[in-house]
C-alpha cells in the first residue's frame, strides 16, 4: 500500500511563498514581510475549491516498485531437458506493491539477475549433480494471479535467453540476464489475467539443456568455495503510471566517459564510469528508469576477465561510489541497481569477446537534492560502473586494459516528475 502525508494547508502555502521569494533577490526586511505575505494571500486565491477542506487535490504521479535488496526468492533452478519444462519464479512483487490498476495504465517492467553453473566437478563448491553441459537461460517478467511460475499470466517484458557455458577453458560460470524497460498500456483491466486488485508481478526464468540429467543446477547469485550462496545481485522494478500521469522526459548518451578498464588495480579501485548523465534538482517522488548497453573488448589482455556492472547515483559525472549528497538521495545509500557480472571469453561461449554488459532497472528520488552550502537544487548523475578482473592469469600484464565502446542506444534515463 502506497501511503502519501500531505503537509497542512498553511505550511504548504508557506513553503511556496518561501520559494517565490528566493527568486525575488534579497529585499529590505519590511518589503520581504509584505512580499510574503501578498505571495501567500495570491497562492490561497488560487487554491482549487478542495482545499477549504484543507486537503490539496494529489497531483498524478508515477510509483515505482522494487524487490528492492536481496530479491532473489530461490537458490536454485532445476536445469530441464526442455526450455519452458521447469519453469521458476525467481523474483515476485506482490499486489501490496502495486495500486489497484486502471484503464490506460502504463506498467514499465525491467529486471536483472545472476546465475551460475555449479558443480563442474565433485567437491565442496557442488551443488546438486555434477554435469558438463551448457545450460541455456531465460528470463522474462508477467503479470500473473498468483506468485506461481505456472499461473495465468500476460507478459510484460520481451524473453531474454543466454547461453551460460560450463565446459572449460571458456566456461563463463557466471552469467547476468538483464531484462531491459518496456511499456506495457492496460486497455482493459477486466481482461487481466488476475483480479486488477490482487495482480503478482513475477520474474520467470527457465534452465535447459537437451542432456540434463536429474539434479542438475543452476544457482541464482554465485556460488561460493563452501558450498553456500552470494546472493543480492538483481532486482525487479516495475514503474506504474494512471493514464493521467504524463509521460516521462528522455535522456541518452553515447559519450564513453573511460575507455579503458585497469585489471592488476586493487578491486575497489578498479571500477571505472562508462556512462555519466545529470539529474537536474532531483526531487521527492521522481521515478528514474533507465537502460544502458555497452562493448567490452579483452583483445589486448589475451585471457579471460570477469566484468562486473553497477548503476549509481552520484555528486559528479566520474565518481564511483555513491557518496556526499548523492548517497541519501535515492534508496540503498544511492545504489541504483546491484552489482552483478559475468565471465568474458576469449573463445565460444555465451559472452564471447568482445563481450556485451546491458544494465535494466529504476529507482524513486525519496529527498531533494538541495546542496548544503548554497541551500540551492543540486544536480547529480545517474553513472554506469564497470571493472574487469582477470581468470587464471599467472601474471597479469599492468600495462594491458580492456577496452569500452558504445554500443546500441547507449545510456537511456526515463524521468518521471514528482
Amino acid at each position: 500500500m502506497h501511503v502519501v502525508f500531505q503537509a497542512p494547508l498553511e505550511a504548504r502555502l508557506w513553503r511556496f511563498a518561501r520559494v517565490v521569494f528566493l527568486r525575488m533577490g534579497r529585499p529590505s526586511p519590511s518589503s520581504r514581510l509584505a512580499s510574503l505575505a501578498a505571495v501567500v494571500a495570491v497562492a490561497a486565491i488560487a487554491i482549487p475549491a478542495v482545499a477549504g477542506a484543507g486537503i490539496l487535490p494529489k497531483p498524478p504521479k508515477a510509483e515505482l516498485s522494487t524487490t528492492g535488496n536481496a530479491s532473489e526468492l530461490l537458490k536454485t533452478v532445476p536445469i530441464g531437458t526442455k526450455q519452458n519444462a521447469k519453469p521458476r519464479v525467481v523474483m515476485s512483487l506482490s499486489p501490496d506493491n502495486l495500486e489497484p490498476i486502471a484503464a490506460g495504465d502504463r506498467l514499465r517492467a525491467s529486471g536483472e539477475m545472476q546465475v551460475s553453473t555449479t558443480c563442474v566437478a565433485p567437491g565442496p563448491r557442488c551443488l546438486g549433480r555434477p554435469y558438463q553441459i551448457n545450460p541455456t537461460i531465460t528470463a522474462r517478467i508477467v503479470l500473473a494471479d498468483s506468485p506461481d511460475a505456472t499461473a495465468p499470466s500476460m507478459p510484460l517484458s520481451q524473453t531474454t535467453t543466454r547461453l551460460c557455458k560450463q565446459q572449460r577453458p571458456n566456461r563463463n560460470h557466471h552469467c547476468t540476464l538483464a531484462i531491459p524497460n518496456l511499456e506495457t498500456t492496460i486497455p482493459d483491466p477486466n481482461a487481466l489475467p488476475c483480479p486488477p486488485t490482487a495482480c503478482y508481478v513475477n520474474l520467470i526464468v527457465t534452465a535447459s539443456n537437451k542432456k540434463a540429467k536429474r539434479g542438475n543446477l543452476v544457482v541464482v547469485g554465485a556460488d561460493e568455495p563452501d558450498g553456500s550462496v552470494k546472493q543480492d545481485k538483481g532486482r525487479l522494478n516495475v514503474v506504474q503510471a494512471h493514464a493521467n500521469v504524463p509521460p516521462p522526459s528522455q535522456s541518452s548518451t553515447t559519450n564513453v566517459i573511460t575507455p579503458d578498464l585497469p585489471v592488476t588495480l586493487p578491486d575497489r579501485e578498479r571500477k571505472r564510469v562508462v556512462y555519466s548523465l545529470p539529474i537536474s534538482a532531483p526531487q521527492k517522488g521522481e521515478v528514474l528508469a533507465f537502460d544502458a548497453t555497452f562493448g567490452i573488448s579483452i583483445n589486448a589482455l589475451r585471457y579471460n576477465s570477469f566484468i562486473a556492472s553497477r548503476v549509481i547515483l552520484a555528486d559528479s559525472p566520474t565518481a564511483t561510489d555513491s557518496d556526499g549528497i548523492a548517497k541519501p538521495t535515492i534508496p540503498f545509500r544511492g545504489q541504483a541497481t546491484e552489482s552483478n557480472g559475468f565471465n568474458c571469453t576469449l573463445g565460444q561461449s555465451g559472452y564471447s569477446n568482445p563481450c556485451t554488459v546491458v544494465k535494466a532497472g529504476a529507482t524513486r528520488v525519496s529527498r531533494d537534492a538541495v546542496d548544503p552550502t548554497t541551500g540551492l537544487p543540486a544536480t547529480l548523475y545517474l553513472n554506469v560502473l564497470v571493472s574487469a578482473k582477470p581468470l587464471l592469469a599467472e601474471k597479469p600484464d599492468p600495462s594491458a586494459h580492456a577496452a569500452v565502446t558504445p554500443s546500441g542506444p547507449g545510456f537511456v534515463v526515463y524521468r518521471y516528475s514528482p
